[in-house]
């Protein structure tokens, strides 16, 4: 059988609590059940397990027999990458992909998952971001900047954080100390049209270059962040409903992506209120999170991986 081995960040090899949410856990393992039944032996790893002069991984998890179990010395036909983005583990995996195929392209991980590169490719749909170290940066910045907010964020990272959100007239009393990049606040108040008249953020969901599902996102109670990690609700969003204004701005980050192959990535999206489409972000670690009512869309993500995953491993590269 097949081995696929998915990369995460810095692990306690002797911590037995693999997923600080258990709504997690049940979803990689359904998918680890899945990718069996297809021939596929999944397990994980940190990328700190793995041994560069032997070219293995000295341990991993895999879930089997209802369980989650170690295993030992896995040279695995194919890695699924799902690390954050550090210059130490960026490196760490260009020792990696001398010896082993990786999904996605580290490259374009690197590219896409940058918001301020990714925001250079494709500017017509971002707002533009400006970079920032200090506060005499941001005040600089915030006069070029229109509209009542701003938003920093890091140039790299997801689910929320360290985004700030705060009122431009309050920006002078923030403490920068790192980068940042700052833009515009999307005012998505006014919803998307027969979608939702809420503040919003639509996600959709690519393997390669096939829309496989869209979502919108809906902030908790008081906050104006809807990343899930931020306590945001998803509902799925058939594509039939999805705005025409959306399909221009997919054809060109496909374009401009085309090099890449395969992959899986997102874009999120929010709608001004004249309803014009901007790029928040590109993400290339789309998450494998759904609830229990949300069965069709998990089977076909899934699936879709596990395609990709056997014809990667056909086209061969591994030790």
């Amino acid at each position: 059988m097949k081995k696929v081995l998915i990369l995460f960040d810095e692990e306690r090899w002797g911590n037995k609590n693999l997923f600080a949410d258990k709504k997690y856990q049940h979803c990689y393992e359904y998918f680890y059940k899945l990718a069996r039944k297809r021939g596929i032996f999944m397990c994980r790893a940190s990328y700190q397990w793995y041994d560069s002069k032997k070219r293995i991984f000295k341990y991993a998890w895999t879930f089997q027999k209802n369980e989650w179990e170690r295993i030992f010395n896995i040279k695995p036909d194919l890695l699924y990458d799902k690390t954050k983005f550090s210059p130490k583990v960026h490196y760490r995996k260009e020792q990696m992909a001398e010896n082993y195929k990786i999904v996605n392209d580290i490259e374009f991980t690197l590219l896409a998952g940058h918001k301020f590169f990714a925001s250079l490719v494709v500017p017509e749909f971002f707002k533009k971001y400006h970079k920032v170290s200090n506060l005499k940066e941001l005040k600089e910045a915030t006069v070029k900047i229109g509209g009542e907010k701003i938003v920093l964020k890091p140039a790299i990272g997801s689910g929320g954080e360290n985004v700030i959100i705060i009122d431009k007239k309050k920006a002078a009393n923030l403490k920068i100390n790192k980068p940042f990049l700052v833009q515009e606040f999307i005012d998505s108040s006014t919803g998307i049209k027969g979608i939702t008249k809420n503040t919003h953020d639509l996600r959709l969901v690519f393997a390669n270059n096939g829309l496989i599902y869209s979502y919108i996102r809906v902030p908790a109670k008081g906050s104006l962040l809807a990343n899930i990690a931020k306590g945001g609700t998803m509902h799925i969003v058939p594509r039939k409903k999805i705005p025409k204004s959306v399909f221009p701005v997919v054809r060109k980050v496909q374009e401009v992506f085309s090099f890449y192959h395969p992959k899986t990535y997102t874009i999120d999206l929010m709608f001004d209120e004249k309803q014009k489409p901007w790029i928040v972000e590109l993400n290339t670690m789309p998450g494998i999170y759904f609830t229990s009512d949300q069965k069709k869309w998990q089977d076909r993500f899934y699936l879709d991986l596990i395609k990709i995953f056997k014809k990667e491993i056909e086209s061969g590269k591994s030790i």
